[in-house]
């Protein structure tokens, strides 16, 4: 009975909060249709800080990620430009339109940095896996897992020969499916938490030989400049860049 109550309590504060989420969301909705809209008439840095205001309230989606970048694409910061570009094909890789201003804002960035060819095969394998984000694999691999569940009771209780070898096909094919869609899961969360990317954001960084201010100077990089984080260290980070150069820098750079 104690639980009972409980869980009816909860459905009623549940309830009691959805008018105040519902209402919070036509707030954020107006304010990105204000951005847009300041936007439209070339005010661009104020465009941005209602957009960001949108993100600070917890809410985030590419379209939101995509029109910061288009703001601060037209006020030339192609750093953070880049950056929001970035975060929108995050949320969603396969946006063509987010995938051409990208490659026309880093075509305007100073440093033209070749990457490292790739195998075949792990080209493939990334190729399918940007498909969709991990959280895309995960519902994909968990429609595919409902419908294995279904097609194994409708096989366990079919009395007909052909029913259960069809059924018996689609068993297979589902299962594989829902394994391939887990392995995706898994590859799209293990590249997130492991490969940390960032972008360079103020017009020039040193990279230096030790996480020191008073160590070797080992190149320079400019604004717009992609890097891959492999370790931490305080306020240092040890980060590699496409063409395989490696160092460390101390700020400049926003995590995508």
């Amino acid at each position: 009975m104690h639980l009972t109550k409980k869980i009816i309590l909860t459905i009623i504060a549940f309830l009691s909060l959805t008018p105040v989420f519902a209402k919070q969301q036509d707030e954020l909705q107006q304010i990105f249709v204000e951005a847009n809209t300041l936007y439209d008439s070339g005010e661009y840095q104020n465009a941005v800080e209602l957009y960001l205001s949108i993100i600070d309230a917890g809410y985030d989606s590419w379209e939101l990620y995509y029109n910061i970048g288009n703001s601060y694409y037209r006020m030339k910061e192609i750093g953070n430009a880049i950056l929001y570009y970035e975060k929108a094909l995050k949320l969603s890789p396969n946006k063509r339109e987010v995938k051409d201003n990208l490659a026309l804002a880093r075509s305007k960035a100073t440093d033209n940095i070749e990457e490292l060819p790739q195998p075949i095969l792990q080209q493939w394998i990334q190729s399918v896996n940007h498909i969709t984000t991990s959280k895309g694999w995960r519902v994909t691999g968990l429609i595919f897992f409902i419908l294995t569940l279904l097609v194994l009771c409708i096989f366990l209780i079919a009395k007909n020969y052909n029913t259960r070898k069809y059924m018996f096909v689609a068993l297979a094919i589902l299962s594989l499916a829902t394994i391939f869609s887990g392995i995706n899961a898994a590859i799209s969360t293990r590249n997130a938490s492991i490969y940390n990317k960032a972008i360079v954001t103020d017009p020039m960084i040193v990279v230096k030989g030790a996480p020191d201010t008073k160590s070797v100077d080992k190149f320079v990089l400019h604004e717009g400049a992609k890097l891959h984080i492999n370790e931490r260290q305080d306020d240092w980070w040890m980060i590699e860049i496409n063409d395989g150069k490696s160092g460390w820098i101390n700020g400049g750079a926003t995590e995508i």
